[in-house]
């Protein structure tokens, strides 16, 4: 059966994962501010780092609901705004998978072990510093890359709410509007 809005559950876990993104480029952000030394920034570090995981999680969560519950009917509409509207849904799962894993091969390629609550992440790469340089360079490239592709879903996800008034956004929120 067609619906014409998300599962609330698959509407929650997109607001979480906006939130969990803006945590994590938010302490990034900030870190960057902190002098050296300072515990305020290695924790920024760990609070980036943690999100970045958790969006790689629940991104994994995101795609198995999205074979689960099928997703609402495209509304009606030019086809390149259909078009462009998927094309910017797989960027973003694409970073959103992308940049915590990229953030762990940084990492991991500097030696370092990565822990997730805790628990040891399998090692993925040995370490090399050469690599880790390329790594971070692709991670800081589409972390900052990641501001322009959310920034243009938010801005036509309220284009469509404003202005056309077609319930696209209506229909991403959890709860009954």
């Amino acid at each position: 059966m067609q619906t014409s809005r998300y599962h609330p559950l698959s509407a929650a876990l997109h607001w979480l994962m906006f939130i969990l993104i803006a945590v994590a480029l938010a302490a990034i952000q900030v870190r960057e501010d902190i002098p050296k030394g300072e515990p305020l920034r290695d924790t920024l570090k760990s609070v980036h780092m943690l999100a970045g995981q958790l969006v790689f999680l629940f991104v994994l969560v995101r795609l198995a609901l999205r074979f689960t519950f099928k997703a609402p009917a495209a509304l009606p509409g030019p086809r390149w705004q259909t078009g462009s509207a998927h094309l910017v849904h797989l960027v973003l799962y694409l970073m959103m998978l992308g940049l915590p894993l990229s953030g762990v091969l940084f990492y991991q390629a500097g030696g370092r072990d990565v822990s997730f609550f805790g628990m040891l992440l399998p090692q993925l790469i040995a370490p090399n510093p050469e690599l880790k340089s390329s790594i971070k360079e692709i991670h800081e490239t589409v972390g900052e890359a990641i501001y322009f592709v959310v920034g243009f879903h938010v801005l036509a996800a309220l284009w469509h709410h404003f202005i056309v008034k077609d319930g696209t956004m209506l229909r991403m929120l959890p709860w009954k509007k």
